[in-house]
């Protein structure tokens, strides 16, 4: 796992006080689900599974060539960190690159993120493949 820090440009307001640096635009930082996302759907309650669950081959495929044009991998599970050894384990056997893993995301979906930055998001719907640029409606908060 490489260090990611090294392509974020520092950003600062117009009073000079320093701001949270960002990725370049042609740069993104990718957050992406393990169980059901990359591989098998395996619950937390089962993890004599996740050491052989089996790989979405199309998942591997595109996964590890955003990381070799630049892109941030992150991996972002429910698993917890007791899951940690066997999870890092699968991840290397089955040749996937990235450069960490956020344990603990909260279980049960319908997640809606806010933050300060430009967060996209993609529901995974059974097959990595390119992404194209469509529009859809969005909630913002108001004015």
């Amino acid at each position: 796992m490489e260090n990611q820090t090294e392509s974020l440009q520092e950003l600062f307001d117009e009073s000079g006080k320093r701001l949270s640096p960002k990725l370049p635009p042609n740069k993104r930082n990718f957050l992406i689900d393990i169980d059901g996302t990359i591989c098998d759907d395996v619950p937390n309650e089962e993890p004599e599974r996740m050491a052989t669950a089996e790989v979405y081959p199309d998942a591997l495929q595109m996964l590890n060539s955003w990381y070799d044009e630049g892109h941030i991998i992150y991996f972002f599970t429910s698993r917890t960190e007791e899951h940690r050894e066997v999870t890092e384990s699968w991840l290397r056997s089955n040749g996937f690159k990235y450069h960490g893993i956020v344990f603990g995301k909260p279980r049960g979906g319908n997640y809606h993120w806010i933050d300060n930055h430009t967060v996209r998001a993609t529901q995974y719907k059974g097959k990595f493949t390119e992404l194209v640029k469509e529009k859809h409606e969005i909630e913002v908060f108001s004015e």
